[in-house]
């Protein structure tokens, strides 16, 4: 599914994964990716895909 989702390059492909995601993994292993994709990112972009995956809001605008 990442290889799939990598290869669209899309905002469809990313969300139909994180879909598959839900299915298949269990929320431990959800969390432990979300944990590894958080820290490959520099600080100031691991907040802003956090904040915007949390709280909607990217760059002070609401998104969704």
């Amino acid at each position: 599914m990442v290889e799939y989702a990598l290869t669209l390059g899309t905002a469809d492909a990313w969300h139909g994964a994180a879909y598959v995601f839900a299915a298949r993994l269990t929320e431990q292993e959800r969390a432990a990716l979300a944990y590894a994709a958080l820290k490959s990112l520099d600080q100031d972009n691991a907040y802003m895909v956090a904040s915007a995956t949390l709280f909607g809001v990217l760059g002070g605008e609401v998104v969704q």
